[in-house]
This record gives structure tokens, C-alpha cells and sequence, in this order.
């Protein structure tokens, strides 16, 4: 075992396997080489035979905590974040300050949305180990998705107290400081951040959102520098190539920028795995079941709750601008981009359901919408039970308009429209955060997706005329006080002048656009797209 272990770690992974195999030869049962040929699979993209594999190990050894913990990070890794923090669990019921397991409980808590659950685990380590950086982190992080920024940044502030040049408090810090629009203070802390850790890319790409880049400086030179530095495919070349397209785009350098941003994208879209094609299938399926016939035969929930106002649309759309100039009425809370629609939906209208997801929804009650609703209702109020409305604003839930109709036909449903170009132009422009928008690193598959996304909305206006309240990006910015109007009056709420003020509203913003909704109407960025001329082809030409 010594041996096969050694190579393993030495990246020499066909030896080690077999190794591993003829341990198992002799000794099916043998837990360790089990385990470690179980992790090696999965490491090497053959989850489907290393997953048994360490699920073995634990049923041999039920009671090492460290084979519990490595199979609770693969199954998060897989998704299965339920099964995981069940694992990790029962890792820190054998050993309760093994801080390995208790961090990743608290994480994979909070990937599954049980905020307050993961919040008990950080606390709880904390008060164990008031020097474990990584809890607080934890904790600071799940207090900002849960919408609680406040209480996130003074975690920060306590743990800025012990560790004060810690660079990753520095740089969580900063992005906390950045969604709150304290932009320059969030400027500092990523400049501390490099200050302590020279190479540390995430925090020169923030650094590069958050600061006007206004002449060539030496951060920008030493941003360039340490590009030069990293290896040509790594996350670290990718997140600095995105930083300094965002920088050489402030000083109109629109060659270097688009060569930057279509570095960044070319090493992003190589580490995904994207199906346009299935993509297809899926927007085709959803058209298929909502059909005119669909909603002229059915009914509505009587669910006459209007507190969720839903802001809809493709990323960089508008749809942060939208949702700040709705958040500063006084009436309204902004939280965001939630996804309890999405898990309402899931619940009542599983994959696995009769028929298959979506096409069974056909033969599905009335009721099950109904329950839907009320489900989504439950955890939008258990979370802001304080306020009259609350906007939902996750742009891709443009999908899911139909189900919306159906499980809150009260609920006001606002759409975000931009030039197409425009829209696309600056979605390839930003790197976001998770998997949610695969489709984003390729002009073609970008230009291909947007051109699905406005035949699913033609659809929703042809078979629920009026539903949807479409509010375009270039109105706004031509007249922002005539169309803030407009849509106030539309979600019924009485005027107030603070939306006119929508970027003085300090509230939490976690998205791409943190930085621009903290600034006043920008006329500038209507046409900016072309300034990109010829390079922008691939995108224009497949433009519909």
C-alpha cells in the first residue's frame, strides 16, 4: 500500500491503480486500497467506478472519520449535496474537532440553501478554534448569501482583528465592501490582499472591477507581468485575462481588450462541459407543453399573494439596474438572485416525474401548481417575512414564465430587454461566479443561446398576452424618470423620487454588475459594442 500511495501522489496514476488492484486481489475487503483506488478513479473523470468503490471503504472501516470525509467530498463534488452532508456528519460525530470535516459540513450546508444550519456548524468551529481563518470565511460567506452583508462584514472585521494581512479575509472582505458599494474601501482590501500575496489573480481581477483604470499605472503593468508568469491554461491566466480586459476596455484599447477577454473565455469554455444542442431540446420541450391550448384549458391557482416581484431576462441584460431602481421604493426588498423557484419547481415537477420533466407536466392537475406556489410562498416569507414585496431576480428564470402564470398569477412579472449585441458583448465580458450561464464563453454558442431566449419570450407574449412586462436597457437610459414611472405604475406601488437615487441604495448586489448600479444612468454603454467592430462577427453574423 505504501508504494501504491506514494505513486499516487506522485501523479503517476496507472501504476498506482494497479497496485491498488492487486492489493484487491488478494484482500477484496481491504478498506484503504478500496478507498484510495475509489478516490484515484474519480480524480481521473471515472466517478462511476470510484464512487463503489469508497462506499466499500466505509462499510469496511465505518468509523474512520477521514474515509467518511472523502466521501462526502466527492459526492458534493458530484452534486449529491444532501448525501455529502450526511458523510461529513457523521466525520465530526468521531471526531468532533476534526476541522477538515466541520468546514466542509458547513459548506455543503450552505450550497444546498440551509443557511442557518450551516451558520450553527461555522459558529460552532469557531468557538472551538478561534484561529481557524477557514470557518470564518465559511460563515462570513454563508451570511452574504443568505442576504445578511451587515453581519458577513463584521465577521470579516472580527477576523481582520486576529489576522490582520490574512489575504483571503482581505480579499472577502473586499467583496463583501464591493457588494455593498463601498468601492474604494473594497479597492483597498484587494490591494492588501495583494499587498500579503503578490500572485493571488482573483484579487487583481476584482481589483480591476472595481477601479476605473484611467491611465496605463503599475498595478496594470504588474497585473500584465504576472500574466506572463502563469501557465497558459490556468484559472489564474484565465481570472487576470478577464481583469485586464476589463482594464484596457476602460482605457479603449478594445483590440488588446477583446484579445484578453477571448483568452479568458477560450480557457473557461475548456473547463466546462456544455450541449448546446441539449440546450435546444430543453427550450423546444418547454414551448411544446406551454402551448395556447395549454392555458385556455387550465386555471390558475386562486393564490392571490402578490409580495414576489420577479425581474426576468439574459444576464447583463438590465435585469440589476431594474431590480436596484425597484429596490429603492420603500415598499420593496431586493434579494436578489434567489433560487427558490427553481427548487419550488423541482419539487413539484421532478425529472423523474410520470411522462418525463417537462412533457408529463401535460397531464399533471391544477393543484400541483397550486402546491408549487404555496411552496415557493413558504420559503420567500420564512426568509423576508417583514416585507410587502420582495424581487426574485434570477434572469434565467425567463424559462420557467409559464410555470410562474400558473403557481402566483398575481405576482408581477418584469422582462429586461437589451440590443442583442450589446446584451451578448457584455456577458462575454465577465466571468461569473458558478456554472449558471455555460453558454457564455463562445461568441457562436452565445450568440446561439440568445437567439433561443428571445423565441422562448415571442412565446410567452403569444400565449399569455399581457402577462409580461417587457422594460428595455436604451429607454432607460434616454429617460430614466419617464420609464421608472412607468414601471412603478405597473407593480402598483406610489411614486417615490428614490428610485431616481437607485445608486445611492447600499444593498446587498452579489452580481457582475456590483460595481455599474452603484454609479448614476450611464448613457455610454448603449453602443459600446461597436467599438469592437470585426471581431465581434462570430456573434453578429448568428444574431438573429
Amino acid at each position: 500500500m505504501r508504494q501504491a500511495l506514494a505513486l499516487h501522489q506522485a501523479g503517476r496514476v496507472q501504476q498506482a491503480e494497479a497496485l491498488y488492484r492487486q492489493v484487491l486481489a488478494a484482500k477484496p475487503d481491504h478498506a484503504a486500497a478500496a478507498h484510495f483506488l475509489g478516490l484515484l478513479l474519480h480524480q481521473s473523470g471515472r466517478s462511476g467506478e470510484g464512487v463503489p468503490l469508497i462506499e466499500l471503504s466505509v462499510r469496511a472501516d465505518p468509523k474512520n472519520a477521514d474515509f467518511l470525509n472523502n466521501l462526502g467530498t466527492v459526492l458534493r463534488d458530484l452534486g449529491r449535496a444532501s448525501a455529502a452532508a450526511d458523510h461529513f456528519r457523521r466525520a465530526v460525530g468521531l471526531r468532533p474537532d476534526m476541522l477538515a470535516a466541520r468546514d466542509n459540513l458547513g459548506s455543503v450546508l450552505k450550497l444546498d440553501g440551509r443557511f442557518e444550519a450551516a451558520e450553527d456548524v461555522f459558529r460552532g468551529t469557531i468557538g472551538r478554534n478561534p484561529f481557524h481563518v477557514r470557518a470564518r470565511l465559511g460563515l462570513a460567506d454563508t451570511l452574504q448569501e443568505a442576504g445578511r452583508l451587515d453581519e458577513a462584514l463584521a465577521v470579516f472585521e472580527e477576523a481582520l482583528a486576529i489576522r490582520p494581512k490574512d489575504a483571503e479575509l482581505l480579499y472577502g472582505y473586499g467583496v463583501g465592501l464591493m457588494e455593498k458599494g463601498r468601492l474604494a474601501e473594497a479597492a483597498q482590501m484587494f490591494r492588501g490582499a495583494l499587498a500579503a500575496q503578490p500572485a493571488m489573480a482573483r484579487a487583481w481581477q476584482m481589483l480591476a472591477q472595481v477601479k476605473r483604470q484611467e491611465q496605463e499605472d503599475a498595478e496594470l503593468a504588474a497585473m500584465e507581468a504576472l500574466h506572463g508568469r502563469v501557465p497558459d491554461a490556468s484559472q489564474e491566466r484565465m481570472q487576470l485575462s478577464f481583469g485586464l480586459g476589463k482594464a484596457h476596455d476602460d482605457l479603449k484599447h478594445y483590440e488588446r481588450a477583446f484579445d484578453y477577454f477571448a483568452e479568458g473565455n477560450a480557457i473557461r469554455r475548456k473547463g466546462i462541459v456544455y450541449d448546446p444542442e441539449k440546450t435546444r431540446r430543453e427550450f423546444a420541450a418547454m414551448k411544446a407543453v406551454f402551448t395556447r391550448e395549454f392555458f385556455e384549458s387550465r386555471k390558475p391557482s386562486a393564490i392571490d399573494d402578490d409580495t414576489p416581484i420577479f425581474v426576468v431576462g439574459m444576464p447583463r441584460s438590465g435585469t440589476t439596474l431594474i431590480e436596484q431602481i425597484i429596490a429603492s421604493h420603500p415598499k420593496v426588498f431586493g434579494a436578489g438572485e434567489l433560487t427558490i423557484l427553481k427548487t419550488a419547481v423541482g419539487k413539484g415537477f421532478p425529472l423523474d416525474m410520470k411522462g418525463g420533466f417537462p412533457a408529463g407536466i401535460a397531464d399533471m392537475p391544477d393543484k400541483a401548481f397550486a402546491d408549487a406556489g404555496h411552496d415557493y410562498l413558504d420559503m420567500l416569507h420564512a426568509r423576508y417575512p417583514r416585507f410587502r414585496h420582495v424581487t426574485d431576480k434570477m434572469p434565467g428564470n425567463f424559462l420557467l414564465i409559464g410555470f410562474l402564470h400558473m403557481m402566483l398569477p398575481k405576482a408581477k412579472i418584469v422582462h429586461c430587454a437589451r440590443e442583442a449585441a450589446a446584451t451578448c458583448l457584455s456577458i462575454f465580458k465577465s466571468h461569473f461566479r458558478g456554472d449558471g450561464h455555460l453558454y457564455g464563453y463562445d461568441l457562436a454558442e452565445l450568440a446561439d443561446f440568445h437567439n433561443l431566449y428571445a423565441d422562448m419570450m415571442a412565446h410567452w407574449h403569444a400565449v399569455l398576452p399581457g402577462v409580461v412586462h417587457d422594460v428595455r436597457y436604451e429607454d432607460f437610459v434616454a429617460d430614466q424618470e419617464g420609464q421608472s414611472r412607468a414601471l412603478i405604475e405597473y407593480l402598483g406601488l406610489p411614486w417615490n423620487d428614490a428610485v431616481l437615487a437607485f445608486h445611492e441604495n447600499q444593498r446587498q448586489v452579489r452580481t457582475a454588475s456590483a460595481a455599474q448600479v452603484r454609479q448614476p444612468m450611464y448613457k455610454g454603454s448603449v453602443d459600446l459594442w461597436k467599438r469592437y467592430g470585426d471581431r465581434l462577427k462570430p456573434l453578429t453574423e448568428r444574431l438573429k
